[in-house]
């Protein structure tokens, strides 16, 4: 009887389930049965297409709303060739009082690119489908809190709904425990571990149903008036040619039309056709989006890295080819098994050695090719570049899902394509001009400096902290700042170590190191950043000399252990310290901290051996310190 019941109540959970699914597809009452009411009108493209998609928002709703802020006057539109528009910045915009959040995060992004000089309206557009993570996750938010608000959406699942899921779920669960619990011997184990996935199954679905958004009454009404709108513009509303003679409520038209899904004519209507990325595409969930878990990486981005707006193209990663020297192995290989098949007796014997004798020579020779152009590379390069995207990549490895950070930088010829850490990746964003250094053989980074704070097609701004691409925590590892990883160029939001105006070479504040001493040490002038996220990080870089301070507790501290099994005791700095890594690193613990110093770089062969060894030993003097000023670098 308890084995009937519990499948009688599952299947009247699943029943139940499956109905409230069916039924919250449909918006709460049919299109235009209800007034919109004072103070919700057509005047936000952003709710007019998730009105029009049935809370499907897609990029079209970033377009529209860059063209819906040109028409309220805070950006300029221009039409230099027949259907490609130019954005650029009045010297003299409106107050930014009555714009709603999701405009302000579009309006501060279009800044950070366009700059003083302007941008493609295509690129713009586009940077939304370039950064998911940095550009649509945070709009996409905005909006959808503002849908709520205004009362076009609302939860699919009422609050009494879900609750009351969850206590049939409960009671499917207490039956399925008491059925095996009365039916077996195994214990109270196995019915415990089967009843919870009894109830962690249905509530898992109950609560990914419940994070989905409906329209409202209002919100279809909203959504009916939109298309029925958008109808309206045809062809002869926007000719090609006659943007700039549009006004301001043409150009307005014009952004509910695109947001509406109207085909017009204008190329970066549609973001995501260029990236081959198409932002909030079939995705219909409020809070984190659902590509922020992983995306591909974009096929292509714009770039005005060298003073021209293009289109670049963006290839795999470097680290992602085969090595030359596979192809040598696989030759040696075949050529053992042509040397085997020949003691094959008859005429498969000769057909299975010429066959493999062939693909021997073959690979050979494309190894010793493909590995004469890998020496042909230097070890190490440094270049200026731009960064043109940022996304995650999803990666498994042993039933773990993991996500990993990726950049791609413009040089002016080719873009490059990089795995980085988290620290890294929330430090950089879309048009950040940076200094690169990585191997051109193995296509790892070795390090990257941002020098130019959104440049885009602007002004050049003040630097910010240096980025080291090694740092301590894993590629695609949440940063501290996460929360933070998706807002728009802000001078009060984006971490920054390095005081306002910080002139190049000057000592950051708070480092443990002055640049003079690490100069007088190392024989040569060198120039200090400071990045202060996770751990305090001080990067004295010289011409072949990089120096390296980092304090930390958690997880740095935990280097102390690792040190201290692999190290060498280095008696007279601080409480105890180790040196690794040839002598050229050194692991250091004072007053309750550990830092570490790392000497490398092209010269460090050259320099006295013990120079890390002073360096730690000033390091552990004011370590101590440091430690009670640390919370001010954060």
């Amino acid at each position: 009887m308890v084995d009937l019941l519990a499948i009688a109540a599952a299947a009247a959970w699943l029943l139940a389930f499956g109905c409230c699914a069916l039924v919250t597809r449909r918006p709460a009452l049919r299109a235009g049965t209800a007034d919109l009411g004072p103070g919700l009108h057509l005047d936000k493209p952003a709710l007019v297409n998730l009105a029009a998609t049935r809370c499907r928002l897609n990029g079209a709703a970033y377009a529209a709303t860059i063209l819906d802020l040109a028409a309220a006057g805070h950006l300029a539109v221009a039409e230099r060739e027949p259907g490609q528009l130019w954005c650029e910045v009045p010297v003299s915009p409106p107050a930014q009082a009555g714009l709603a959040r999701s405009e302000e995060l579009v309006l501060a992004g279009v800044r950070a690119l366009a700059g003083a000089d302007g941008a493609p309206f295509e690129a713009l557009a586009e940077s939304c489908a370039s950064d998911i993570h940095g550009r649509w996750d945070p709009f996409e938010r905005a909006v959808r809190a503002e849908a709520r608000r205004a009362g076009i959406t609302r939860p699919r699942l009422a609050a009494a709904t879900r609750v009351l899921l969850y206590a049939e779920a409960g009671c499917v669960a207490a039956l399925v425990f008491a059925a095996i619990d009365g039916g077996s011997h195994s214990g109270l184990w196995a019915a415990a571990v089967t009843a919870f996935f009894a109830f962690a199954v249905p509530a898992y679905w109950v609560h990914l149903l419940g994070r989905r958004d409906r329209l409202t009454a209002r919100g279809s009404t909203l959504g009916a008036l939109a298309v029925g709108a958008a109808a309206d513009v045809t062809a002869a509303a926007w000719t090609p040619g006659l943007a700039s003679a549009l006004s301001s409520a043409e150009l307005s038209r014009l952004a509910r039309a695109v947001a509406a899904g109207v085909p017009v004519h204008i190329f970066g209507a549609t973001p995501g056709l260029a990236t081959g990325v198409r932002p909030g595409r079939g995705r219909a969930r409020t809070g984190i989006s659902g590509q922020s878990a992983g995306t591909a990486g974009p096929s292509a981005a714009w770039s005005s890295f060298g003073g021209q707006w293009r289109l670049v193209r963006i290839g795999p990663a470097s680290s992602a080819s085969t090595h030359p020297a596979f192809w040598l192995v696989l030759a040696a290989w075949l050529g053992l098994m042509a040397y085997a098949g020949s003691l094959l007796p008859g005429p498969a014997g000769v057909l299975v050695t010429a066959v493999l004798a062939v693909g021997s020579a073959a690979a050979a020779l494309g190894g010793a090719r493909g590995l004469a152009a890998w020496l042909a590379r230097p070890a190490e390069t440094s270049f200026q570049a731009q960064v043109i995207a940022r996304w995650l990549e999803n990666c498994s490895t042993n039933n773990d899902d993991t996500s990993i950070a990726c950049v791609a930088v413009d040089d002016g010829e080719r873009s490059w394509s990089f795995d980085v850490s988290g620290t890294s990746f929330g430090q950089l964003a879309l048009g950040d001009t940076v200094t690169v250094r990585a191997s051109p053989r193995s296509g790892k980074l070795i390090g990257v400096v941002p020098a130019q704070l959104g440049t885009g097609g602007g002004a050049a701004a003040p630097g910010r902290a240096a980025v080291d691409g090694h740092d301590e925590s894993r590629p695609g590892e949440p940063a501290a700042d996460e929360s933070r990883w998706g807002e728009p160029v802000r001078g009060e939001g984006r971490p920054a170590a390095a005081a306002a105006g910080q002139q190049a070479g000057a000592t950051p504040r708070g480092a443990l190191l002055a640049a003079g001493e690490v100069s007088a040490a190392v024989g040569r002038p060198v120039d200090a950043a400071a990045l202060t996220t996770r751990a305090t990080s001080t990067v004295y870089r010289g011409e072949g000399v990089t120096v390296i301070v980092t304090v930390a507790d958690g997880f740095l501290g935990s280097l102390a252990s690792l040190a201290r099994r692999r190290g060498h005791p280095l008696p007279g700095v601080g409480d105890e310290a180790w040196l690794l890594n040839r002598d050229r690193t050194v692991v250091l613990r004072a007053g309750g901290r550990t830092a570490k110093v790392t000497l490398g770089g092209s010269a460090a062969r050259s320099l006295p051996p013990d120079v890390v060894t002073r360096l730690a030993t000033s390091v552990a003097e004011r370590l101590p310190d440091h430690a009670t000023s640390a919370g001010m670098q954060a």
